[in-house]
């Protein structure tokens, strides 16, 4: 079940709910992961990196498992844990200029946004007001 969040959540109270079936898994332009992950509820959960490398590095083999655990390092890697004991990890860039964007970002199905980067910033706010 999906738990509704506020702007007030914390990263790891969104990452917790962070489950379901990745039902869509891409490279976009210019070198971008974009993954959607739809949960228990017809909720759908997008992940999209900027400035980031992942792994797997062909995301058409994510189609199909299931998202069963999300945790962030110190340093920013992300991880999500799959069905499979497999993990797509994504990890972020060196910063190149003030005004690079984030790194990755998470948006809930209520519309709040998970940013991290760049450098060590984390950013929670609403898709509406991005």
């Amino acid at each position: 079940m999906t738990s509704v969040m506020a702007l007030d959540a914390s990263p790891l109270q969104i990452l917790r709910s962070l489950r379901g079936v990745i039902v869509e898994a891409r490279i976009g332009y210019p070198r971008v992961l974009h993954v959607e992950i739809s949960d228990a509820d017809d909720g759908t959960w997008l992940l999209a990196t900027q400035d980031a490398d992942w792994f797997p590095s062909d995301p058409m083999v994510l189609a199909g498992r299931s998202v069963e655990g999300a945790e962030i390092s110190g340093s920013g890697e992300l991880r999500l844990s799959l069905s499979d004991g497999s993990l797509l990890e994504v990890k972020s860039r060196a910063r190149e200029t003030e005004d690079d964007p984030p790194n990755w970002e998470v948006i809930t199905p209520e519309g709040l946004v998970l940013e991290f980067g760049p450098g060590v910033r984390w950013q929670i706010h609403s898709a509406d007001s991005s």
